[in-house]
């Protein structure tokens, strides 16, 4: 969603970006390491959207998550590598395609924003 938009109304103390070189700036707790959101602040396709984690929503009407992505990235924070063909089956089941990169629709959107950058396709 646009930057503009996302707002942290409680306990943003708590928040710290887990690795300040990363495209995304993923804010996470200090106290339990649940990745909030992350924006992207530097020049990219995604530049001043924020990526949200949909499950955290309270309120009804948002999209449902649609994919699950950077899925091995839970590796960082100690699970287990043996674990992950495990927990990629069980999004699977949930209805969640596990990505470790973009979902296609948004590889597709990066590929243009280049494209039209370097004027292969017409902005």
């Amino acid at each position: 969603m646009p930057h503009d938009k996302v707002t942290v109304l409680e306990n943003g103390d708590k928040l710290q970006v887990v690795d300040s070189s990363a495209l995304i700036q993923r804010h996470a707790c200090r106290e339990c390491g649940v990745h909030m959101y992350g924006p992207v602040e530097r020049e990219h396709a995604f530049q001043g959207l924020d990526f949200v984690h949909p499950e955290r929503f309270q309120e009804a009407g948002w999209a449902p998550p649609e994919f699950a992505a950077f899925v091995s990235s839970i590796i960082e924070a100690g699970v287990d590598p043996s674990q992950m063909d495990a927990i990629r089956a069980r999004l699977r089941e949930l209805g969640l395609e596990p990505y470790d990169c973009l979902s296609p629709a948004l590889m597709d959107y990066v590929a243009s924003w280049v494209a039209k950058k370097s004027g292969a396709l017409a902005a």
